[in-house]
């Protein structure tokens, strides 16, 4: 039975591609996520072991600015989870859960996800970029990595179902 409270992917659709203009008209940049994760982690980090985060390059851009909290990337994150957050309560949708196959703990699950979280975040900082960012942002502009991205991200994706779905029933 269908959900009436759940939008129209249809217009989710469309509001997500006028959100996607609209940022590179106002900031001229796409969207993507995983810089504000890298930026927060690069920070905290920074305040407890600065001489070691002062060694790495990679967190140059990150730590030696003014104030590497104020960045659009961290208020993007911030608006994203606020609206989500605000979408789900106002339609009623909204209920704390831990989807899993029958007999796995919820702490195992858990670890399962934030191991497979962290292990996407290093995937996407590696590949210079979130799943937001290259197959949106990089499709919106026409970009051919963009592309070849999403079709490799979807292809990808049926496989892993295909493979997991036995082990997850």
């Amino acid at each position: 039975m269908k959900n009436s409270r759940y939008w129209s992917p249809y217009a989710s659709g469309v509001l997500l591609g006028l959100t996607l203009l609209a940022t590179f008209y106002i900031s001229g940049r796409g969207l993507g996520a995983s810089s504000a994760v890298t930026i927060v982690t690069a920070e905290s980090t920074y305040t407890v072991f600065p001489e070691f985060i002062s060694k790495l390059r990679y967190f140059d851009q990150y730590v030696n600015v003014i104030a590497p909290l104020i960045n659009w990337n961290i208020f993007l994150m911030l608006g994203l989870l606020v609206g989500a957050l605000a979408g789900s309560l106002a339609t009623g949708n909204f209920k704390v859960q831990f989807d899993r196959k029958q007999g796995m703990s919820i702490g195992t699950r858990v670890i399962t996800a934030l191991s497979g979280g962290m292990l996407i975040g290093f995937a996407a900082r590696l590949a210079r970029g979130c799943t937001s960012g290259v197959a949106l942002s990089g499709g919106a502009q026409l970009a051919v990595g963009g592309w070849i991205f999403v079709i490799a991200m979807f292809a990808a994706g049926f496989l892993t179902v295909a493979l997991f779905r036995r082990i997850w029933s």
